[in-house]
């Protein structure tokens, strides 16, 4: 695997089909760093003058419509359609992820692609790819992806960055570091993020759609889910639950749960939050959220998930959501024990 950005860069160039499609694979339940990340890309790509779009297993969800990412650079992934996309890949591109499992519908069309590309900044990643750039010290996948498009423009001495792209990357670097305000942001976040906004990147309407905008729903919810909190472990863990029946009753959109996880994070004893939501189908997604003393990715990566230190997630299916969140507090406090 390349060492460093400039080879990775080097080696990607030299990987990509002139003829068949770039399909760029972001996680499941989108967020603004894996779509942010996926839409500079295929953007950048065509540019250059290759085929490319990004893979989805459904549309962009209402929260992250500011964006205004075209429809003609996205394909939504569906059983019908899986052969015809399949016909015409070339090359499969994950961004913030690295495993087929993570994303959705598309998960077939990544783990059977015959060549893969991978840029992620999750400390669980171990991908199984032709190339991998891996860095786990970024805050966001966006930061990756702007020091790959700028060895691109240098390499090929195109203009790739425009302001489209630009607020593209700054929704990715936003979105991940909370507002430049978590612990993952660095010096170099805040380098990457001041020459976007001299390409026209708007941080203020970013921000406001990202962490301020709400709606009744979404209100009425959290409400819900801060008065059903349970403190254990001596106020270190917190825990709340969100079933579909509050959804329902609430009237609150798709990812409005958003931000439940990091204000019980915030409570001055909690070490570790979790926000268990109940996804149709049956599956139970964890978010976690953490501090100093309780590694988040080490133990979703011990609950069979991932993410980064202070930051990740797991799920469960064919359980009942009561029971999960029994095993959760019962497996965190161990792992509090140990640790």
């Amino acid at each position: 695997m390349p060492q460093n950005m400039s080879d990775f860069a080097r080696s990607v160039m030299a990987l990509l089909p002139s003829e068949k499609e770039i399909q760029v694979f972001p996680h499941a339940r989108v967020d603004g760093d894996c779509v942010g990340t996926a839409a500079a890309l295929v953007t950048a790509l065509r540019k250059l003058g290759y085929h490319a779009k990004v893979m989805l297993e459904c549309e962009i969800p209402g929260r992250l419509s500011f964006m205004n990412i075209p429809e003609e650079i996205l394909t939504i992934v569906t059983e019908e359609k899986e052969e015809e996309i399949r016909a015409r890949q070339g090359l499969a591109f994950a961004v913030d992820c690295s495993e087929g499992k993570r994303m959705g519908a598309a998960e077939s069309l990544f783990d059977q692609a015959e060549k893969k590309v991978v840029v992620d900044h999750h400390v669980s990643s171990s991908p199984e790819a032709e190339l991998a750039y891996v860095d786990g010290t970024k805050a966001s996948c966006a930061e990756l992806m702007y020091m790959l498009l700028r060895e691109w423009e240098e390499s090929s001495g195109s203009t790739l960055i425009d302001r489209q792209i630009a607020d593209y990357l700054m929704v990715g670097i936003q979105s991940d570091s909370g507002k430049f305000a978590y612990e993952n942001t660095k010096p170099d976040t805040f380098r990457i993020a001041a020459d976007l906004m001299e390409h026209g990147a708007n941080v203020t309407d970013n921000a406001y759609h990202l962490f301020d905008e709400t709606c009744e729903g979404k209100v009425r919810l959290h409400g819900m889910a801060f008065a059903n909190m349970e403190l254990h472990a001596d106020g270190r863990i917190a825990i709340t639950k969100i079933t579909s029946r509050m959804m329902e009753e609430t009237g609150a959109p798709e990812g409005a749960a958003d931000g439940i996880v990091n204000v019980l994070r915030d409570i001055d004893t909690v070490l570790a939050a979790f926000v268990i939501r109940e996804n149709e189908g049956g599956e139970l997604r964890v978010n976690l959220r953490s501090k100093e003393g309780f590694d988040a990715a080490e133990f979703a990566q011990n609950m069979g998930g991932g993410g980064h230190h202070r930051a990740a997630g797991f799920s469960g299916k064919n359980i009942d959501i009561d029971a999960f969140a029994d095993t959760v507090i019962r497996e965190a406090i161990a792992y509090l024990e140990r640790t």
